[in-house]
């Protein structure tokens, strides 16, 4: 009994340790993921739809996406998200209705599109040097 205890313990601790932490800003993705912000796009809805749809190439380029809409925020971001979390983006970013940005894992904005480009996004993530060295290894 004692060592079901104990192992019972430990797999809780293991599953609090792999939970993603709340999002107040982006500033805990940096040098883990590259972001697409799109900020009060006209079909918010196909704009998340887009990226699901294209679920491997995100997952391949460490792609995290967030999708504000006036009071929502679509994104394939697994854990919990603060409510300052829309208002710090925006400003941290300074990105204005109808933007896209893409941020890269160093944390520095890398495009600034008026529309969800997803190929030219892609495309400009593949020209980045660090993204290169993962696609060789």
């Amino acid at each position: 009994m004692r060592y079901i205890t104990l192992l019972l313990l430990l797999f809780s601790l293991c599953a609090q340790s792999s939970e993603q932490p709340m999002l107040t800003d982006l500033s805990s993705l940096q040098w883990q993921n590259r972001i697409i912000v799109v900020n009060e796009v006209a079909d918010a809805e196909k704009a998340a739809s887009l990226l699901e749809d294209n679920a491997a190439g995100v997952t391949d380029r460490d792609l995290l996406w967030l999708v504000f809409k006036d009071s929502r925020t679509l994104t394939n971001y697994s854990g919990p998200m603060a409510p300052e979390l829309k208002a710090n983006t925006l400003q941290t970013y300074r990105i204005e209705p109808g933007q896209v940005i893409l941020i890269g894992k160093d944390g520095g904005v890398k495009d600034r599109l008026d529309q969800v480009d997803l190929e030219a996004l892609f495309a400009d993530i593949d020209a980045m040097p660090m993204r290169r060295n993962e696609m060789r290894e």
